[in-house]
C-alpha cells in the first residue's frame, strides 16, 4: 500500500490519505477480540499493517510543512521518534505483562 500512498498524496493531500489509513487499520484494530483462529489473527494483522503506510504520506506532509533547508531535520525527527515509540512500547508492554502470566 505504500507504493500507492505517494501518489494518493499528490492527489488528494497527506491529511486525507493519513486519515483514511488510520480508520481503515483501526477498524481491525478494534475486532481484534473477536478471533478465534490463527489464521484469523493472520488476516487480521495483515490488514492492520496496511496502517504502516502512513510513513509515505507523513513524510510527505512533514516535507510541505517545513523549509527546503530543515525539511529534512523534520523528516528524520518525525521519522526518528515515530520508530523510537514502537520499539519503547514493546519493551514497557512486555516487561508489564510478562510477569502477569
Amino acid at each position: 500500500f505504500r507504493v500507492l500512498s505517494g501518489p494518493l498524496s499528490d492527489k488528494y493531500g497527506a491529511r486525507w490519505v493519513m486519515g483514511v489509513t488510520l480508520v481503515v487499520a483501526g477498524i481491525p484494530c478494534m475486532c481484534t477480540g473477536f478471533v478465534n483462529s490463527g489464521p484469523g489473527l493472520s488476516v487480521l494483522r495483515t490488514v492492520i499493517g496496511i496502517g504502516g503506510s502512513v510513513f509515505v504520506p507523513m513524510q510527505y506532509w512533514t516535507s510541505s510543512m517545513f523549509t527546503r533547508e530543515v525539511a529534512g531535520t523534520a523528516n528524520s525527527l518525525a521519522a526518528g521518534w515515530g520508530n523510537l515509540g514502537g520499539g519503547i512500547t514493546q519493551i514497557l508492554i512486555g516487561s508489564i505483562l510478562f510477569p502477569l502470566f
